[in-house]
């Protein structure tokens, strides 16, 4: 083998994203769950660093619940993740998920955002097996303007029903473009 037959990826080799993952009327119904059953579990989200909760300026706007082990949906989270983990182990043959953490509803009203950062998190959102090895979403809406997803500083405009995954790691900062008009939703685990 020469050099020049070598395969060199690129990072975004290591982002996959993934149409279908969870069907639109279950993202609707879980929309609807949260906006009629579960409103007042809505808390402000922070943004903590391995120093703890940061007091530097607004990192982040949106607020979040979490739906765990038992509560309604959440064997609907826990097939689209397998979709979207599946999908990303069929391309990636040395990649496993052996735990996961609960899953993390965020709702971006407008003016909502997270501005950029890194996912190399310990133990602060239920991880009991230590550094989560990638970070996954679903996206549960795309009737917004604004509110892009950006990774590595690759741009997606994300499709109802849609997931993403990459490493969660310092070579994949990514954030969430400040929403311009209507609610953006999506969901998050961590994958250990």
């Amino acid at each position: 083998m020469t050099s020049h037959d070598c395969f060199i990826p690129s990072i975004t080799d290591y982002i996959g994203y993934y149409e279908d993952c969870m069907s639109k009327d279950v993202c609707d119904e879980i929309i609807e769950h949260v906006e009629t059953q579960r409103s007042s579990d809505l808390n402000q989200s922070t943004y903590s660093s391995h120093k703890g909760l940061s007091e530097e300026k607004q990192r982040v706007l949106m607020n979040e619940v979490w739906f765990r082990n038992g509560e309604k949906f959440y064997d609907s989270f826990k097939l689209a993740f397998n979709n979207v983990i599946n999908n990303y182990s069929n391309k990636h043959k040395l990649f496993s998920c052996q735990h996961h953490t609960d899953f993390r509803l965020n709702k971006y009203s407008e003016g909502g955002f997270m501005s950029r950062h890194c996912d190399n998190i310990h133990h602060s959102h239920g991880q009991e097996y230590g550094f989560p090895q990638a970070s996954a979403l679903l996206f549960l809406s795309d009737d917004y303007e604004g509110g892009e997803f950006v990774v590595a500083e690759e741009i997606y405009i994300t499709k109802k029903g849609s997931g993403i995954i990459f490493p969660s790691n310092f070579i994949y900062p990514h954030e969430v473009k400040p929403v311009i008009k209507g609610t953006r939703w999506s969901a998050l685990t961590w994958l250990m």
